[in-house]
């Protein structure tokens, strides 16, 4: 005889629903992270000499360009 499936309990739905969430919010509080710590970087390495600050600088642009070179060469379905 046909028997309904058991709904799932309380705890499950809320953990799912959680694991869902943080999934979707991980990369973009990363790499708003990832830009403080850089800011951060940059007037910490200002403090001890200027140039140290161009150069953080320079690291973040070359970072930002090997990102968007990379974007660039990822193969994209058809019609997009």
């Amino acid at each position: 005889m046909y028997q309904r499936p058991k709904p799932p309990s309380l705890w499950t739905e809320v953990w799912t629903l959680t694991r869902i969430v943080y999934g979707i919010l991980l990369w973009p509080l990363l790499a708003i992270l990832a830009v403080i710590l850089a800011v951060f970087g940059v007037f910490v390495l200002y403090t001890i000499h200027p140039a140290f600050a161009l150069l953080a600088i320079l690291a973040i642009a070359a970072v930002i360009g090997a990102l968007a070179w990379w974007e660039g060469r990822r193969v994209r379905p058809p019609g997009v």
